[in-house]
């Protein structure tokens, strides 16, 4: 009986150590996660083309893109080494005579936009480079020309930092509208951004 109790005390201790060990290191890496994370938040400002062929072809005729009062702007909390959350804002605009899904304008339009993306940073996996960050994100979103739609959204993306805090981002997003069959302006399109970003 005693050498039954004394080796239940023997394998409850070594449990615990290991216990402890277990703890220790899985602290010791969610500090370095959270060192690696120094500035969660984000601020990005720029501009933003949209594109106004209503197709889902990324590259065709890229000349045929609005940037009429083009302000972009976007805030973004990374909680993870790998994934964050977005929300954006964006206006554009289409002046009178400009083609647009085929048709030919009689009067400006006001591009306006807000979305919310959840990113998925990807460049670690494949190298590693502190100088750049390359994501692809999806979400939804709401748009308006002259009604207003909703759209789900597929975003890809890379910021090349050229100092600490500031960085400079390239992003182009998909979004496939809601009824696009049965809207004249507020359907599929492809908007691009260039924007500087700051950490917060």
């Amino acid at each position: 009986m005693r050498n039954l109790v004394l080796l239940l005390i023997l394998v409850s201790l070594f449990t615990f150590d290991s216990h402890s060990q277990t703890t220790s290191n899985t602290e010791y890496d969610t500090t370095s996660e959270s060192d690696f994370i120094n500035a969660p938040w984000k601020l990005s400002v720029g501009v933003n083309a949209v594109g106004s062929l209503g197709t889902r072809q990324p590259f065709a005729r890229l000349d045929e893109f609005q940037f009429k009062n083009p302000f972009a702007l976007a805030i973004e909390h990374k909680w993870s080494k790998y994934f964050a959350i977005e929300q954006d804002l964006s206006i554009n605009g289409y002046e009178v005579n400009s083609e647009i899904d085929g048709g030919i304008l009689k009067e400006d339009y006001t591009y306006i936009s807000t979305n919310t993306y959840i990113k998925y940073y990807f460049s670690d996996v494949l190298f590693t480079a502190d100088w750049l960050d390359l994501y692809a994100g999806a979400g939804f979103g709401i748009f308006s020309v002259n009604e207003l739609n909703s759209s789900g959204n597929l975003a890809f993306g890379g910021t090349v930092w050229v100092s600490d805090n500031i960085g400079i981002r390239l992003q182009g997003v998909a979004k496939f509208a809601v009824n696009a069959k049965d809207r004249q302006f507020d359907n599929n399109h492809f908007q691009y951004m260039l924007q500087a970003v700051f950490k917060l």
